[in-house]
């Protein structure tokens, strides 16, 4: 599951990530299903029902190097959102998946793949070189999660 918005630059490459993703559908176990899931904070609860594992692709902003991609799980994530508040306004993905938690199924497997993120004020279509450089990076870690062994070039971007 991918989220961003892919008009703002760098925030869109969770969906970049997940484009990729639905062009090696051959390449993927019949049992995964590929999700943007865009910029829907809350309305992203329904989609999390029904899965067994669960691998989220996102941007992050001031946890280190540009294009640096970090691996969370769920329990960082509760550590992270024990120190702040929910809120209804401005909800972030950690405040989703807890919330999620409270209330629903959660899938027992759950990683999240965060990539720093610089430029995600202006309106864009292009995700910065940078971040582009993680790609191959981010789409390779995932298909070693499912278990899918190497990616073939042909579908990542240079």
């Amino acid at each position: 599951m991918g989220f961003g918005n892919p008009l703002m630059g760098d925030d869109g490459i969770g969906i970049h990530v997940i484009e990729h993703l639905k062009q090696m559908h051959a390449e993927l176990p019949d049992n995964v299903e590929v999700i943007d899931a865009g910029v829907c904070g809350f309305d992203a609860l329904g989609l999390l029902e029904g899965a067994e594992k669960l691998i989220i692709v996102d941007s992050v902003k001031g946890v280190g190097d540009i294009g640096s991609i970090h691996r969370f799980v769920m329990d960082d994530i509760r550590k992270a959102t024990s120190r702040c508040h929910l809120s209804l306004h401005g909800t972030c993905l950690a405040d989703v998946l807890c919330m999620a938690e409270h209330i629903q199924e959660i899938p027992e497997e759950l990683i999240i793949f965060a990539v720093e993120v610089d430029r995600t004020d202006d309106i864009s279509l292009c995700i910065s070189d940078r971040v582009q450089a993680s790609l191959n990076e981010i789409v390779t870690s995932i298909l070693d999660e499912l278990g899918s062994g190497a990616v073939t070039e042909q579908y990542i971007q240079k």
